[in-house]
């Protein structure tokens, strides 16, 4: 299972507005979706479920990072 903290952490960076950070989630689920989708041998069903789960979780991290920084600097 892929960490997909650091990368969603960084492509946030300087991300203030939550609209451009939900378009940016979707779009980086649409595109892993997409990419799990061609793997070849075709990737159980689990797998992918697993990924996108683990996708998911770095997402609320992030998110919640986010929030504990904004509360703490008010």
């Amino acid at each position: 299972m892929a960490d997909y903290y650091p990368l969603i952490a960084r492509a946030v960076e300087g991300l203030q507005n939550v609209y451009d950070r939900r378009r940016l989630y979707e779009r980086g689920r649409n595109t892993l979706i997409a990419e799990l989708e061609a793997v070849r041998p075709a990737l159980s069903q689990s797998v992918i479920t697993k990924e996108l789960l683990a996708f998911e979780e770095a997402i609320r991290r992030v998110e919640a990072e986010l929030a504990y920084r904004a509360n703490d600097s008010d």
